[in-house]
């Protein structure tokens, strides 16, 4: 809220209140500034593997219920393939389906055991 002063030279007191010199202030309203809608806290996340022989590739993990065909991989040059994901920051395990059979990523050295005797590769957002 801000204050706009009518016939006087300062007061801080509300609408139509008088002041010690006899003048009045007069409170105005002004619209509040648009505020932006919340941005969501995903962020864009990528998936690559190099997989030049490979008909299919999908990724797997906490954030699709760790369905082997929710988020496919597109094929791009020279057999690397990928895709780009909106992920909540924090870890999540994944892997790659290829043709049928979970892969571990290559390129990623971050890895925790899960209960099937494997491992789950780790990506942090």
């Amino acid at each position: 809220m801000v204050e706009k002063k009518v016939k006087a030279k300062a007061s801080s007191k509300s609408a139509g209140a008088k002041t010690a010199k006899g003048t009045k202030t007069k409170t105005v309203n002004k619209a509040p500034a648009a505020k932006a809608a919340p941005k969501s806290a995903k962020k864009k996340t990528t998936f690559k593997l190099q997989a030049p022989e490979a008909a299919e590739v999908f990724v797997a993990g906490c954030f699709n219920e760790w369905d082997p065909t929710a988020d496919p991989l597109q094929r791009g040059e020279e057999g690397v393939w990928a895709c780009t994901l909106m992920l909540e920051p924090g870890e999540h395990e994944y892997r790659f389906v290829v043709d049928g059979v979970w892969w571990d990523d290559p390129v990623n050295s971050i890895r925790r055991q899960n209960d099937l005797g494997c491992e789950n590769c780790i990506i942090i957002v």
